[in-house]
């Protein structure tokens, strides 16, 4: 017997007609005579003498219905949890994401994973990615930079160039590009080396020049580094979505020959299954990685 046949004896065996069994399981009167005629031929033995409006099972129904309780069991709690699991389903993803990428990257990956318009929900915290990773707060991460920690699982869905951005009349203003050398002379607006994944990186590149990163101004964000380069002057160093997507009055911004590009990591808890909107909108990020 296959699982369909069960539920259809085991449906019988409980309410004791073909009506009633049809009306549960969704098919016609006739439909479930004809498969327990051909499942009785199949096994050889009756299971049910009618008696009247109803069906009265046989000692073999009874012996076969006494066997199959840890099945129908199963059964039923299966369809019990069914609810859940599609309420647990359609609980909006959780991301937790540095700004710039908030502001420049996750646009249209949203677009091509179905959330144009809204269709589906999320949940977006501006924030620190790898905390509400660990908090239970967001179920993807979204950084800048080094890889997140052993405990998460880690892909890169892209790659930036960082460049510098000063204001227009700055000396360097008029090259065309600049280099770690020709910008460590300068104030320079740039991120904390020990807690940023991008000043970590800016770090290393002045650092394989033999040159020390000692920023003037210590800023937590790219958006920042605009606003106090733009007040004060110096030379401020972002990702390229931002110096793209900022609004740039009084500023310019220019490549770093010797600046490498830094990764966009999507990362999530490792060893721990994924919901299915969270798997598709990972896998959203996957099949968009890219040069940006």
């Amino acid at each position: 017997m296959n699982l369909r046949e069960l539920e259809l004896f085991g449906t019988l065996m409980r309410v004791g007609t073909t009506i009633e069994t049809a009306r549960l399981l969704g098919i016609s009167q006739p439909g479930v005579s004809g498969q327990l005629k051909r499942l009785e031929m199949r096994l050889g033995f009756s299971l049910f003498h009618r008696a009247g409006n109803r069906l009265e099972p046989t000692r073999e129904a009874n012996e076969l219905f006494a066997m199959a309780q840890p099945i129908f069991g199963t059964h039923a709690h299966v369809k019990a949890k069914l609810p859940s699991l599609r309420d647990l389903a359609e609980m909006p993803v959780a991301i937790s994401a540095t700004p710039a990428l908030v502001e420049s990257f996750i646009g249209p990956i949203l677009i091509r994973a179905g959330y144009l318009n809204w269709k589906k929900r999320i949940i977006l915290r501006v924030h620190s990615p790898e905390d509400d990773l660990r908090s239970g707060e967001a179920d993807i991460g979204l950084q800048m930079a080094v890889p997140p920690r052993a405990e998460f699982q880690a892909h890169v869905v892209g790659k930036i160039p960082l460049v510098a951005v000063l204001p227009e009349q700055h000396a360097l203003a008029a090259l065309p590009e600049l280099t770690c050398a020709s910008i460590a002379p300068h104030p320079l607006v740039c991120y904390n080396k020990d807690w940023s994944p991008m000043g970590f990186t800016i770090h290393e590149a002045f650092l394989a020049q033999g040159l020390s990163y000692d920023p003037a101004c210590v800023v937590p964000f790219c958006s920042n580094v605009c606003s106090m380069v733009r007040a004060c002057g110096g030379i401020g160093i972002v990702d390229a979505m931002t110096a793209h997507d900022y609004g740039m009055q009084g500023l310019v911004w220019r490549p770093i020959r010797d600046m490498p590009n830094v990764s966009i990591i999507a990362f999530h808890r490792r060893n721990e299954p994924m919901r299915a909107p969270v798997q598709d909108l990972l896998t959203a990020f996957l099949a968009g990685q890219t040069a940006v």
